[in-house]
């Protein structure tokens, strides 16, 4: 019934192929020890701080708005969650900021007459 033959062969010896990121190396009484590839690792968080470098770069040049005009944004934002939001308080800063810019144009207006 069982052929003695085929249960003396051995199964033939296979290798598992290295998990992605890791390099094959020869361990302790074992073929193969997967050990990370510590320069693949550097190179991909390098790239993600230089990508993250740039975004910012890019977002603070191609904002559409001044950073004081963002911040005053952001402020009212909060407050409306918060639901702290004062009207008068807010006319108050927007006739502020009317008369700050009025002020510099008509600075920059009589600089060039």
């Amino acid at each position: 019934m069982f052929n003695s033959a085929e249960q003396s062969k051995a199964p033939p010896s296979t290798r598992k192929a290295p998990s992605p990121g890791s390099v094959l190396q020869p361990g302790n009484g074992l073929p193969f020890e997967s050990v990370p590839d510590w320069n693949n690792i550097g190179i991909f968080t390098a790239g993600i701080v230089v990508g993250a470098v740039l975004g910012a770069a890019v977002a603070l040049l191609m904002a559409p708005e001044s950073g004081e005009e963002i911040r005053h944004g952001i402020s009212q934002r909060v407050r409306r969650m918060r639901g702290d939001d004062n009207a008068w308080d807010e006319l108050a800063e927007e006739l502020e900021r009317a008369a700050s810019a009025r002020e510099e144009k008509a600075a920059e207006v009589s600089a060039e007459s």
